[in-house]
């Protein structure tokens, strides 16, 4: 198949649009919703958050130089961007005629993974729960490059060297066909992966709803328990309270820093840095001050594979999204080492080192997905406003 410039233009006008809408004070005036501005895609695994499983779709895809292709369960990540499928799956190899003039990876720092590959241009198509006259689920077609995986391989050496010899690989594999992974987060892109931004993200650049072309859409999305929502309208919005979101340094404008944030352990002096409420890992990872991570208890994990060092029973985790002084939301945890499938605890805040002088995102903390027992989430991707909805 090929993709038209039409088909890019209907996902490009849009943002174009609600650009000149946007403001740094207050939100936008959203839609009101239509049939082809807005829909509801379900999680094909509920419950969400669950302590053992990531969230996940049932997702097709398709690129000029491979057939159609449906994926039963491909997990859903908002602490990755892109779209990631074994290249194997897709019909590809090293005798396969595709485009391969933008290499890429994507590294997933919580387990060492790498995966390297070739951005190329497809549509993937999400479904909703709906169905036609003819019992087919209505679909949600985005455009978008994904990462067609060439290599997969586990290296943790990435994450220090922004590269890897063959030496430092293990677990390699070629033209993988276990691969299928949909990353949707903001503020991802680093040194390490500069391709990393917007136009990477499914739910953020929808084409099509129900067959015909988006109409009067406000790119973004909402995270629940029950899914995700495309398309920002004025009902679906109302009752989130929002925070603006910076732009990445040297970035496009709609290429959103993650969110604001203020954190203290024990009645510690707060740290101000960013947050990541990420789908992909139960556990928590923190980054404080030095000052502070001097001061807090810590013991080997029971719970996270190779045993981290984790806060102790007792330790008290404050979060305020965006500071103490004016927070659109906060919680507490108090840490007792026994998380549970309905609680915000997760199975361990797994303390890394402070963060250095060249720290693009200071202290830190990666809440991991049981903080969504608490909250749904809200990203505004053409004017950059994140939301919390508490349950």
């Amino acid at each position: 198949m090929r993709f038209s410039s039409l088909a890019a233009a209907s996902a490009i006008l849009p943002l174009a649009l609600a650009q000149e809408q946007c403001s740094s004070v207050e939100p936008p005036t959203y839609p009101e919703a239509n049939p082809y501005n807005t829909a509801f895609l379900p999680f094909v695994n509920p419950p969400f958050p669950d302590l053992t499983s990531t969230p996940s779709f049932g997702i097709s895809v398709k690129t000029e130089w491979s057939k159609n292709k449906y994926i039963r369960r491909a997990g859903m990540d908002t602490g990755s961007t892109g779209v990631v499928i074994g290249g194997g799956l897709l019909g590809l190899s090293d005798s396969t005629q595709f485009d391969r003039s933008t290499p890429g990876n994507e590294y997933l720092s919580s387990s060492g993974r790498l995966w390297t590959g070739y951005w190329i241009q497809a549509d993937v198509t999400f479904y909703t729960a709906e169905r036609d006259e003819k019992g087919r689920r209505k679909q949600v077609v985005t455009h978008v490059p994904i990462l067609a995986v060439n290599e997969s391989s586990i290296c943790f050496a990435f994450a220090k060297q922004g590269y890897c010899s063959d030496s430092d690989k293990t677990s390699v594999s070629e033209w993988p066909t276990d691969i299928h992974y949909i990353g949707v987060g903001f503020g991802r892109g680093s040194v390490q992966q500069p391709q990393a931004l917007p136009d990477k993200v499914p739910f953020v650049n929808v084409g099509k709803i129900s067959g015909e072309d988006v109409e009067d859409i406000h790119q973004g999305y909402i995270l629940s328990q029950a899914g995700i929502r495309v398309g920002l309208t004025s009902d679906e919005v109302a009752p989130f309270h929002k925070t603006k979101l910076d732009v990445r340094p040297d970035s496009k404008s709609n290429d959103w820093q993650m969110v604001n944030m203020a954190i203290r352990i024990d009645d510690s002096p707060f740290n101000y840095g960013k947050a990541l409420l990420d789908t992909g890992i139960n556990q928590s990872y923190v980054a404080v001050n030095q000052d502070i991570q001097s001061e807090v208890k810590t013991e080997a994990s029971r719970l996270i594979k190779n045993s981290p060092r984790v806060l102790a029973p007792g330790s008290v985790v404050e979060v305020f999204i965006p500071d103490e002084k004016n927070p659109i939301a906060n919680y507490t945890v108090t840490v007792t080492g026994n998380p549970t499938a309905a609680g915000i605890e997760p199975p361990g805040f797994v303390m890394e080192a402070p963060p250095s002088p060249s720290s693009t995102t200071g202290p830190f903390i990666n809440t991991g997905r049981m903080v969504y027992n608490g909250w749904d989430a809200m990203l505004d991707s053409d004017c950059g406003w994140f939301g919390l909805k508490k349950h």
